[in-house]
Parts: structure tokens; C-alpha cells; sequence
């Protein structure tokens, strides 16, 4: 499957060398809303792509969302940012596929939305459930029976207990710990090494 990286920044980078790992899926470009087109990311690959480009090739090529999928690899400094973009790519077909590292754990009871993102060694145990546009780095932990909503965004080493429900448009620090049956709720941010015990 051939994509398009949407987000040209730290984690578009990011999101390259994980695309790396997965044979199945090769990265045809970078589509950016604030840097020039032409812009090199990599000695191969550029910023080719912007909203507005996009839409006017929808408009010539109605089967051009079927060409590509697009990643969502818009940052966590703008969460609303991350989630317009992935309606407005449901909204114009396009798929977005999810990437999970070759590393990662997954249970096969587990199941996953559209647009996640899992890095390295992550841990995804029995009966959890992912929405759709969710990010999870290097080393986290989800424990059996969380239910995790969408456009959540939990960096390196965050780790779930059982039963612990996330809404969504989350950010969550470095190796915060949730305890059991904690309901998070929805547009929280913790700050790293966060233990949270409570609703």
C-alpha cells in the first residue's frame, strides 16, 4: 500500500522510519499545511502535498483516495489539529491504515480502529479496545479491559491496569500509571510520571 505521511515534523519523521519496518506499506511523500511544497525531509522524499492540492486532485481524480492511504503524523501540540484532518480523510475516502511496529504485542482478542499508530514494544493485552487515530509509543501498557476512545495521544512508557476507560483527545506524559477502573474522560492532559487513582 502506498501512503502519504500527514505531518512533516518530528513525528512525520518518526512515523518514516516506522513505515520502514513494515514491508507492506511504502511512503510515497509528505503532505504538510505550513511548510512549502517541495520541502526535503529525507534526500528522497519531499513535502508534495497540501490540503488544499489535495482536494483539487480529488476533484480531477475521484479515484485518487484510492491511490493512497494517508498517516496522521500531526503532533500532540494540537490535538484538534490531528483530529480535523482524519475526519476530513474519512470524509474524502481515503483510508488510514493502521501501523503497528513488528515489535509490538498485541492480543488477538484486542481490536483496533482506523489510524492507530503503536511503536516499539508496546504491550496491548486481552479484550482492550482501540478507536480510531490513536497514539502509542515506544513501551506502553494496556492491560485487559481498557477501552481507549479516539485521538488519544500516550507517549513512551505509559502504563494501564485493568478496566480503565479513556474518552478522547488525551495526552498522557512519559511513564504515567493509571490504576484500576480509572475513567478518564475526555481533553485531559497529565504530565509525565502522572499516577492517577481516581475519576
Amino acid at each position: 500500500m502506498n501512503v502519504l505521511i500527514y505531518g512533516a515534523g518530528v513525528l512525520g519523521r518518526q512515523v518514516y522510519h516506522l513505515i520502514n519496518e513494515i514491508p507492506e506499506i511504502t511512503t510515497s511523500g509528505f503532505v504538510d499545511d505550513t511548510k512549502e511544497i517541495g520541502t526535503s525531509i529525507f534526500s528522497d522524499l519531499k513535502v508534495c502535498e497540501n490540503r488544499e492540492t489535495l482536494d483539487n486532485k480529488l476533484i480531477e481524480d475521484f479515484d485518487f483516495s484510492n491511490k493512497y492511504g494517508l498517516i496522521l503524523a500531526i503532533g500532540p501540540d494540537n490535538l484538534e489539529a490531528r483530529w480535523k484532518v482524519f475526519c476530513w480523510g474519512l470524509e474524502k475516502g481515503f483510508d488510514f491504515p493502521n501501523l503497528i511496529h513488528p515489535k509490538a504485542s498485541i492480543d488477538a482478542s484486542a481490536s483496533t480502529g482506523k489510524g492507530n499508530i503503536i511503536l516499539a514494544n508496546a504491550t496491548i493485552d486481552y479484550e482492550v479496545s482501540i478507536g480510531d487515530a490513536n497514539y502509542l509509543d515506544i513501551g506502553c501498557l494496556i492491560s485487559h479491559n481498557n477501552k481507549i476512545g479516539n485521538n488519544n495521544f500516550l507517549t513512551t512508557g505509559c502504563a494501564t491496569a485493568g478496566n480503565v476507560k479513556f474518552g478522547s483527545h488525551n495526552f498522557v506524559g512519559m511513564h504515567s500509571t493509571f490504576t484500576d477502573f480509572v475513567e478518564v474522560g475526555c481533553e485531559n492532559y497529565f504530565s509525565a510520571k502522572n499516577l492517577v487513582n481516581r475519576n
